[in-house]
């Protein structure tokens, strides 16, 4: 398979990035972040309105303040089609670090590398911006986006817990 990556630097491919996410997110994708971010009701519900807060989320960069980043990387076949995105928040302030926000794939190129590469472009280009560790939160369930941080060095540091009221 060929595509290329590159880090996205405006917010022309929006539309194309939700249709993306919406498209390939599963039920156990959902981790607090979603919850938190009003993107998802609960651990196991979408919001109804999720296109409208991600194209929100996306237009505005994630940017509640002055020491918060997001960089978008995506993976384009040759077509010039997104299969895949990487959305990273990177935090600056007593320590820089990096929030591993999403990772999604077009189904149809899961098994190929594809992650691998994303990641560790994701990985080198936080060396360059002086990022001091990387961040991310999975959903309960997601057990295959477990297995394959953990070959990368990810280890579980904490467990979240959510009481509805």
């Amino acid at each position: 398979m060929n595509y290329t990556t590159q880090w996205l630097t405006d917010t022309s491919r929006t539309e194309e990035l939700v249709d993306f996410f919406i498209t390939h997110k599963t039920d156990s994708y959902i981790s607090h972040g979603e919850i938190i971010s009003g993107r998802a009701l609960d651990s196991q519900h979408w919001n109804p309105d999720l296109k409208a807060i991600l194209t929100a989320q996306f237009n505005s960069g994630f940017t509640a303040d002055q020491n918060s980043k997001l960089n978008i990387l995506v993976a384009e076949n040759e077509e010039g089609k997104i299969i895949g995105i990487l959305v990273f928040n990177i935090i600056t302030g007593f320590k820089n670090y990096a929030v591993l926000e999403d990772m999604l794939l077009d189904q149809s190129v899961r098994g190929q590398s594809l992650g691998s590469t994303l990641l560790e472009k994701a990985v080198e280009e936080s060396k360059n911006w002086n990022i001091s560790f990387m961040m991310l939160e999975s959903g309960i369930n997601n057990t295959g986006a477990h297995h394959f941080f953990n070959k990368y060095g990810f280890k579980k540091v904490s467990e979240n817990y959510i009481l509805t009221l």
